[in-house]
């Protein structure tokens, strides 16, 4: 009684204690995750609005086409109702600057500065896309700022060049309250500060921040993906003095808000919940020792073997047995324990081997319906297996769940299995398709998905089907999705696709060497194929060769 009593006490304590900090230290991570998406927005809200008082000219009717006189009465316009807006100046199509057609806020911007604000909008307009973006640049008031540029009209009817101020930048910062010493600051790709709360010291715009622990974090990220929208909370540094920071990319910008709290004050209300929870749990222990001293004489041996068997019962352990020599009512319960648990391992294995045989079903009917569309071609014989074994290895290096691991087989194998519904005249052909074969062709995946529509078990597994010729910039079919809008399911069943087609021989194509196919692979990084797909595709290809050099290397020791 002691030992079941205090043992189960203490094994609910400890549960309690692990998950109640796991749980605050949650919170708290996804309260500094919150925080600095709020400080985004408004840090974009910062350069947006007076962004949208620049682009208004934009919207005015054959703006170039003005008399001069109105001209100059629109950029004074905008530049009074915007006041971080500093400077405005208008080029022309052939990106020359407009005489006249220049203002700016003389308390802000010095007539002195005026030539270095053209020169970085000369640099801007030379450089491809929509609206460009400078990097962030200290002005005479030692305020930070950022120049942009933008094209009128379609065609091109000449350029609007902007400098934005950010003076409100570093104001909206340190109003942030994050706890007692903890603060927030924005810096660029490079690790420089854009701008930050009064917490930072004496540190100005353009000072590299880089040797923190989380801007170097955020630089590396900004390198490796500087397209997409992360975020990211954890501890950096774990020694004493280390921080919980948390941050969010502004891809536009190139840009990244970055808020830190030293470890011991963010994590605070943890260490308070924790010596809480230790108090209780030692009031329950000396609790269940006392009431278990008193009553545990003559039935601790028989509960320790039921303890014991209703944990292997929980566990999914079926067929465990409780012996009792005792002939009292401890004995019925144990043969009545017994029972059960014997009913339930039996019941176990019934259920285990029909679900066996039932997805041992499912598979063979796919691999059968796969094998009908492979043996129209001899050249993409076991395409479809290899598909799906592909996309399985590609799944699991991204972490991907075993259900989710099963579909990606399943979809792998039944991608192409629309092409029962294409003749096979044209899947036989032996040269490549010109382009009225290629739109019928186009229609196996809107055929396959057609086909699987009414099989409810492979719902999951309709977008690979669907999708898996769609591209990663939007260029594919039937569909033209883009980006992540195309299922994770099709961006890597698509991976595998190419990947084997690759690496197969095909009647216009020889199968081309694993590097060469590699190389092209990635060419089509990011316009057909999905990168995080892509770098776990090379992580597979790189393992597996690992794996055959290991089984190379004795052999060579032998030798």
């Amino acid at each position: 009684m002691i030992v079941v009593s205090v043992v189960p006490t203490a094994i609910v304590g400890w549960w309690s204690v692990s998950d109640t900090r796991e749980l605050l230290i949650g919170d708290a991570q996804e309260l500094a995750q919150e925080r600095v998406k709020q400080l985004r927005m408004k840090t974009q809200a910062i350069v947006d609005e007076p962004l949208r008082g620049a682009t208004g000219l934009a919207r005015v009717p054959h703006f170039f086409s003005l008399p001069l006189a109105e001209q100059r009465a629109q950029i004074a316009a905008i530049l009074n109702q915007q006041r971080d807006l500093t400077a405005i100046t208008l080029f022309g199509s052939d990106r020359a600057r407009l005489p006249g057609l220049q203002a700016f806020a003389v308390k802000d911007i010095p007539p002195t500065e005026v030539a270095a604000h053209e020169e970085r909008a000369a640099r801007l307009l030379s450089a491809p896309g929509g609206i460009r973006y400078s990097e962030v640049y200290a002005t005479a008031s030692r305020q930070p700022a950022i120049t942009v540029a933008f094209g009128v009209g379609e065609p091109v009817q000449g350029y609007v060049a902007a400098e934005i101020s950010l003076a409100r930048l570093p104001g909206m910062l340190s109003q942030e309250r994050l706890g007692s010493i903890g603060f927030a600051y924005v810096v660029d790709s490079k690790g420089r500060l854009v701008g930050g709360s009064p917490s930072l010291g004496n540190l100005r715009t353009g000072d590299d921040l880089s040797l923190r622990p989380a801007v170097a974090h955020v630089v590396q990220t900004l390198a490796r993906s500087p397209h997409s929208e992360t975020f990211h909370v954890g501890n950096f540094d774990a020694k004493p003095g280390g921080v919980v920071a948390a941050y969010t990319v502004m891809p536009e910008l190139g840009w990244a808000v970055v808020s830190e709290q030293p470890i011991g004050l963010a994590y605070k209300q943890v260490e308070a919940m924790q010596r809480r929870l230790a108090l209780t749990e030692t009031a329950a222990l000396a609790i269940a020792l006392f009431l278990a001293a008193l009553f545990s004489r003559n039935i601790t041996r028989p509960l320790k073997g039921f303890t014991a068997a209703a944990l292997d019962i929980a566990q999914g352990r079926f067929g465990s047995r409780v012996e009792v020599k005792a002939k009292n009512e401890l004995r019925d319960l144990a043969q009545t324990f017994s029972y059960m648990s014997g009913a339930l391992q039996a019941y176990d294995q019934e259920t285990k081997g029909l679900y066996a045989s039932l997805e041992e079903g499912y598979l063979e009917t796919i691999l059968a319906l796969a094998n009908s569309i492979d043996s129209k071609d001899p050249y993409t014989r076991g395409h479809s297996q290899r598909v799906g074994d592909t996309a399985v290895e590609i799944g699991r290096e991204l972490g991907m769940t075993g259900r989710q691991l099963k579909q990606l087989q399943y979809g792998g194998i039944l991608h192409d299995i629309g092409k029962i519904g294409i003749a096979e005249n044209l899947l036989c052909k032996q040269t490549r398709l010109n382009e009225e074969e290629m739109v019928v062709m186009r229609e196996h995946p809107s055929i396959g998905d057609t086909i699987v529509r009414p099989v409810s078990f492979l719902a999951g597994v309709r977008a690979a089907i669907r999708n898996h010729h769609e591209r990663w910039d939007g260029t594919g079919y039937p569909d033209a999705l883009k980006g992540e809008q195309i299922p994770l399911i099709a961006r890597i069943v698509n991976c595998a696709d190419t990947f084997d087609a690759c690496t197969s021989t095909r009647p216009y194509q020889k199968a081309f060497p694993l590097d060469q196919a590699l190389e092209i692979l990635q060419k089509l990084r990011g316009t057909q194929l999905d990168p995080t797909v892509l770098d776990a595709l090379h992580r597979v290809v790189d393992k597996k060769l690992a794996r055959m050099e290991e089984q190379r290397q004795p052999a060579k020791i032998a030798s």
